[in-house]
């Protein structure tokens, strides 16, 4: 016999009894955990993995890559960096807070110890987490606490993927992160009011970002995963819809002259402390956009600078009175109309005009002149005398026609239409002031389109701040070629030496253009203090391609005209885009006998 049955033998009865009993408890209890196991593997298979799944699998979305927008070129103006944004379940954190919290007032040591810990582990890991994001772990917690009841709370959006990480691996319970994109523009402010911006969640809320939102954005994809108890991801299970990343977008601008164009922008406006200025150039045959700045300007990739007025696209937006660079279309509209022919001498004595309370008045009395010496002299008698020889309708018509009070329909979202009354409420007063540009508002841009007609022979062609492909385009007739041709030549005089756009030639080239300064109106009266200053130009005249518009806003010097403000810098953008673009200069031998020719316009 053993010595473990002899053991047993010397029980008493009573005693192995029990060791049997609690025996076949055991064996019991075992038998129904297994049979429990089996019915459940067998019957409950697909109920246990739906609930596993419930807890575990997730249906997440895959963020589209926003497409690049470029120049025309193809340098990138936008694109998309991968960025990380951090968050928090607030709720289920401060459930394990409590829960740990509790666990430090157990009757177990053990217990107590190991809530202590854990309490002191979290509270460390949100202090690092506060210096990663660099906030006051202070107010990290006030905004825990303050959204409590919440089960998302952004802790900081589109952070660098390498500070995710470090709060990645600190292991905090109820805190993961997303994988986002951020915009980031290479030309700063100085292409800033074109392509604007897009918000925090990636989109576009300001120029081409907005306006071709749908297009740059993609579409979202979803896939499903598996992920572990603190949020981190396990597996990837299957893919349920793909993303599409967005489209490249191309835009008509050059990068060599958009930068120009915006650096001596900037200088001028800050020379002359003006309020705001802008700039646009354009190619007159395709009518796209190859240059636009404003000021003040802003950097997009900084938020802090995001202001509505410093994003303001003022080129397309701001409307205001022209003044005299209207006076072109008041001359090329009479020639129309049959009224006067280009040789025609118009009697300005004695330097004014009065009709009814208004007073229109040169600066000296120039006597009988020419349409030329008009526009030379930039004759305000002289103008509105040509206006009121034609009748309202045609006068009206012909300006509708070429695109005053209509939206440029460039590509923008937010374009100014500008203002042009209907004929029929207009009187001697309107008739005249319109045709030295008073009683008419435009854009810069509807500006600087309309002076496209003399570039290319009366034709006007649509414009766009999207390249072109397809060259071939076709245009509108707005006016003979004879009478555009007339008065391209005739804005020849403007830059002359005689001229009031004396200033806005260029070295090698012959300029046709037009000097513009207009009275502000502010509380119901005309403030001779507040002036807009600008000009409008075309080179090179022999073979007219490129149209360049200045206009400056409350310059704050003395004498603030066009010719002495906005000239200058006109003539620096359009040369250096007459070199960048390598266009040849005109053959001035050609030139000054197609001058001694007079080509004239119709009568």
């Amino acid at each position: 016999m053993t010595r473990k049955a002899k053991v047993l033998s010397t029980l008493p009865p009573v005693y192995r009894g029990r060791r049997f009993s609690l025996l076949a408890i055991l064996l019991s209890l075992i038998c129904v955990l297994l049979l429990r196991a089996g019915y459940l593997e067998i019957y409950q298979q697909q109920w246990l993995q739906k609930q596993a799944d419930k807890r575990q699998v997730r249906v997440i979305s895959v963020p589209p890559y926003r497409g690049m927008i470029v120049d025309r070129h193809g340098e990138s103006l936008a694109i998309s960096s991968p960025v990380v944004s951090v968050w928090c379940n607030p709720k289920k954190l401060f459930r394990l807070r409590d829960a740990l919290v509790k666990g430090t007032k157990s009757n177990d040591e053990k217990e107590v110890l190991l809530a202590k810990a854990r309490l002191d582990e979290m509270d460390i890991g949100l202090q690092k987490v506060a210096e990663y994001l660099k906030i006051e772990a202070s107010k990290l917690q006030q905004k825990l606490r303050k959204n409590k009841k919440k089960q998302f709370l952004y802790l900081a959006r589109q952070i660098p993927p390498e500070i995710s990480e470090d709060i990645a691996n600190l292991n905090l319970p109820a805190i993961s992160s997303t994988s986002e994109y951020r915009r980031f523009y290479p030309m700063g402010e100085a292409l800033s009011h074109v392509i604007g911006f897009t918000n925090i969640d990636d989109k576009g809320v300001e120029g081409i970002e907005r306006a071709k939102n749908q297009v740059l954005a993609g579409e979202y994809g979803k896939k499903r995963v598996v992920r572990d108890g603190r949020g981190r991801l396990i597996e990837n299970i299957e893919q349920i819809k793909e993303m599409k990343p967005g489209q490249e977008v191309k835009l008509s601008i050059d990068k060599r002259i958009q930068f120009q164009t915006y650096k001596e922008l900037k200088g001028t406006v800050y020379k002359l402390k003006a309020k705001a200025g802008s700039m646009v150039v354009l190619d007159a045959y395709t009518g796209e956009i190859l240059a636009m700045a404003n000021m003040p300007g802003f950097n997009p990739n900084v938020r802090a600078e995001l202001k509505p007025y410093r994003y303001r696209n003022r080129a397309i937006m701001d409307a205001f009175e022209p003044g005299s660079t209207i006076k072109p279309f008041t001359i090329a509209a009479a020639l129309e109309e049959r009224v006067i022919g280009s040789r025609v001498q118009i009697d300005t004595s004695p330097g004014y005009l009065t009709i009814g309370k208004t007073k229109i008045h040169d600066h000296k009395n120039y006597g009988s002149m020419t349409l030329d010496k008009i526009l030379a002299k930039s004759s305000n008698v002289g103008a509105s005398k040509v206006a009121l020889l034609m009748k309202a309708s045609g006068h009206w018509k012909f300006l509708s026609r070429i695109g005053f009070g209509r939206r440029p329909n460039a590509g923008f979202s937010n374009e100014s239409e500008g203002k042009l009354s209907y004929y029929d409420t207009w009187g001697h007063r309107e008739r005249a002031s319109i045709g030295y540009g008073y009683g008419i508002s435009t854009s810069l841009l509807q500006l600087a389109h309309a002076y496209t007609v003399f570039a290319t022979g009366g034709v006007l062609y649509p414009v766009t701040i999207f390249k072109r492909e397809n060259k071939a385009l076709a245009g509108q007739r707005i006016m003979k070629e004879v009478n555009a041709k007339a008065v391209l030549r005739m804005l020849t005089s403007v830059v002359s030496k005689n001229g009031t756009g004396n200033n806005a030639k260029v070295d090698g080239y012959y300029v046709a253009g037009k000097t513009g300064t207009a009275y502000k109106f502010m509380n119901k009266r005309y403030r001779k203090d507040k002036k807009i200053v600008s000009f409008v130009g075309i080179a090179p005249v022999s073979n007219p391609r490129i149209v360049v518009a200045v206009m400056i806003n409350e310059p704050k010097v003395k004498r603030a005209t066009g010719g002495r403000l906005a000239a200058p810098v006109f003539s620096k953008i359009m040369a250096s885009t007459l070199r960048i673009l390598d266009i040849p200069p005109d053959n001035l031998p050609d030139l000054k006998q197609a001058k001694r020719n007079n080509i004239e316009g119709t009568s």
